[in-house]
This record gives C-alpha cells, sequence and structure tokens, in this order.
C-alpha cells in the first residue's frame, strides 16, 4: 500500500495535493455543467460558450510543459500557493464577468494555474516519498484530477440550477481560498526542489521515447474523443427527452457512478494495463453509441452517459501510469506531457465539437466521437509495449 509506513507529514502532504488536483479539475471543466446557464447570460450559442473551456485548455496546452521546465528548481510550496492564487482570480474573474470575453479571460488566466500546478503536484510529490515508490505517488496525487472531471460537471451544475451559475462560480473562489490557506498551514514544505536527471534518462532510446509518445498520443485520442460530446452534455440530454430541472440530479448520478470506472482501473492497472485501458474504451464505445440518434431517452439516456463516463474515468490512470511506467524522461515532465496532451484533446474536442454541433448537430457529432475513441482503443491494442497484456512482479513492484 502507497501509505504503509510513510510518517504522518508525508501522508498529509500527499493529501493535500490530492486535493490540489481535485480543485483543479474542478475548476477546469465546472464550465461543461452551467453552460446552457452561461449561453443564456451572455445570449450566444451554447457552440460558442464552449469557448469558455477551450481557452482554459489552451493555456495548460501551450504551457504545461515549458513552465514544468522552468520551475524545476524553484521551491515547491511557494509554486503551490502561487498557482493556487491564480484559480481564486480566474474563478473570481468568471463570476463577476460582465462581457463573455472577459469570462474567457479569467479562464486564460485559469490555464496559466493550472499548468503551474500540474508541474508542481508531481514534482512534490516525488520529493515526499522514498524514490522506489515516485511513480505510486505522482498517481494517486494525480487521481484528484480523476475525481474532479468526474465530480466537477455535476457540482457545479446543481448549484448552477439551485442558485445560478455565477454563484456557482463564486462558490469555487471561496473553495479555492480556503484551499490556499489549508494548504499553507498543513502542506509540509520540502528542504529543497526535487533533484531530479535532466532529460531523458542514460537508458532510454529510441524505443523507449516511441513507448512514451504512444502513450501520450492514446490520452490526446480519448481526450478528444470524450470532449468533442461531453462538453455539450447537457443539451445532448436535453435532446434525448431529458427535462432541464432533472440535468442536475442525472450529472450528479451519472459523476457518482464514474468512480466504479476509477476502482475497476484500480484493481487491474499494475497487472493488466491493456485489460485496463481496452476495458475502459469498450465502455465508453458502448455509452456514446447509445446516445446516436434516439435509441434511448430520459433516464435510459442518463444511464448510457453513465457508463460512457465510468469507461473515460477507467482510462486516465491508465495512460498516466503508462507514461510513468516508460521512463523515458523524469515524472514530472511526463505527468506535464500527460497533461499538455491531456487539455490538447479538450481544446481540439470541445471547439470542434461546439462548430460541428451549431452547424450540423449531434447527428454527426455523436458518430465522430464514437470514431474517434474507436481509433484509441485501435492504437493502444497495436502499441502492446506501451500498453502490456501484464506486468512481472518485478515491473509492478520498480
Amino acid at each position: 500500500m502507497l501509505f504503509k509506513n510513510l510518517p504522518a507529514g508525508a501522508v498529509i502532504g500527499l493529501w493535500a495535493l490530492f486535493a490540489c488536483t481535485f480543485t483543479a479539475l474542478t475548476s477546469e471543466v465546472a464550465p461543461v455543467g452551467i453552460l446552457i446557464d452561461m449561453a443564456r447570460t451572455f445570449g450566444i450559442p451554447a457552440g460558442q460558450a464552449g469557448l469558455a473551456v477551450s481557452a482554459f485548455a489552451l493555456m495548460v496546452t501551450l504551457g504545461a510543459v515549458p513552465l514544468t521546465i522552468m520551475t524545476a528548481h524553484i521551491d515547491r510550496k511557494r509554486l503551490v500557493l502561487v498557482s493556487l492564487s491564480g484559480y481564486v482570480l480566474s474563478n473570481l474573474v468568471v463570476a463577476i464577468a460582465p462581457t463573455f470575453a472577459l469570462l474567457c479571460t479569467g479562464r486564460l488566466i485559469g490555464g496559466l494555474a493550472h499548468a503551474l500546478l500540474m508541474s508542481i503536484v508531481s514534482a512534490y510529490a516525488a520529493r515526499l516519498v522514498p524514490q522506489r515508490m515516485t511513480g505510486r505517488a505522482i498517481s494517486f496525487v494525480f487521481g484528484g484530477t480523476s475525481l474532479g472531471a468526474i465530480l466537477g460537471v455535476p457540482g457545479a451544475a446543481a448549484v448552477g440550477h439551485l442558485a445560478g451559475w455565477r454563484v456557482a462560480m463564486f462558490i469555487m473562489t471561496g473553495l479555492a481560498v480556503l484551499l490556499t490557506l489549508c494548504i499553507a498551514f498543513f502542506l509540509p514544505p520540502v528542504s529543497s526542489p526535487v533533484q531530479v536527471r535532466d532529460g531523458i534518462p542514460s537508458l532510454a532510446s529510441r524505443r523507449v521515447m516511441r513507448i512514451f509518445l504512444v502513450v501520450v498520443a492514446v490520452n490526446a485520442v480519448f481526450f478528444v474523443a470524450h470532449n468533442l460530446l461531453y462538453t455539450y452534455v447537457t443539451p445532448l440530454l436535453l435532446a434525448h427527452g431529458l427535462t432541464t430541472g432533472a440535468l442536475s440530479i442525472a450529472l450528479l448520478l451519472t459523476g457518482a457512478v464514474s468512480i466504479l470506472g476509477l476502482w475497476g482501473a484500480g484493481q487491474i492497472i499494475d497487472r493488466h494495463p491493456a485489460a485496463g485501458l481496452l476495458g475502459g474504451g469498450l465502455c465508453m464505445l458502448v455509452g456514446m453509441g447509445l446516445m446516436y440518434g434516439h435509441i434511448l431517452s430520459g433516464w435510459m439516456a442518463v444511464g448510457a452517459v453513465g457508463l460512457w463516463c465510468t469507461g473515460y474515468s477507467a482510462i486516465i490512470p491508465c495512460v498516466m501510469s503508462g507514461a510513468i511506467r516508460a521512463r523515458a524522461t523524469r515524472p514530472d515532465v511526463a505527468g506535464a506531457a500527460i497533461n499538455s496532451a491531456s487539455n490538447a484533446g479538450i481544446l481540439l474536442g470541445s471547439a470542434a465539437g461546439g462548430q460541428i454541433l451549431t452547424h450540423v448537430g449531434f447527428g454527426i457529432l455523436t458518430p465522430l466521437a464514437i470514431a474517434v475513441a474507436f481509433g484509441g482503443i485501435l492504437l493502444a491494442l497495436f502499441n502492446p509495449e506501451a500498453f502490456p497484456y501484464s506486468l512481472s512482479s518485478a515491473e509492478h513492484e520498480d
């Protein structure tokens, strides 16, 4: 187990970093659950409102790896506090924005904070545990991103439905302030920056780098597939007969069910990585497929979204652990590369999905998302070195 024989300070630190990544992803994906309300406020189509997601993702895509490298030797705790302050400012600007352009500016600020935080938490986690536990510690901390991605949308939707989307963003601002204060007092400082080898380890080769790039590519493809459709899940469910008043409850249910994907992946990811990824991908395909046309309606459609999101949540830890396992570069840069690829997928998926939805509708958008997800499965299956069918006990321990 990860926490066995770790000092209390390290355990507290890992949970604090988990809370950071949870807050980060919740801030990132919250607009998905309140997209329609935001669009109505500013008098724009839902597809155009998706730019609030794209703007955030753009800054992370561009900034994740460069910021990781630039801040490698700066005090970790100070940077955590700076990045969390960026989330506070971002969410506040979004909450009070009088125009959609200013709202997107706030999202750009949040994207920079997100790019910085994702490099910090992996390096911080590596510093809190022995070297042999680095991969597991980073995977645990990034589990907060999985949970945030699952619960952030329905949580924001529920608050938005009850009190309005601006209130939802004010609440997120308050949560970011509270977390910043908790981190300032309770996150144990590190005595020095994480000491890591620059560049690629000496044992790395073109083969190792190719494996790493395949993992990053598979991650990006699945994120494109998911965000093509899920960015617009609220109008999608409305098109399948769900009432506006039931949206927040539906999204909360799909988020709660999706946690099963995290649990399932955790049972097999260290022994059978390919099975974890394939199982998640197939759940995505079936769930998305049931949302084509009018195969299902009402709460049956909610069940299909839950299945699709369960598969997606299982894929996230599979690709993160795969990137670390490849050992093509140091763990923090591997995490930043996955973060950058994820947000490139969010950017492309949400932006392209908005355009397709606006001009041709779900009749084209849904099968396109299915096709892209199928492509991710094929890419993984044809590269068993990146996602092995089984791992030996020695490989697992390493």
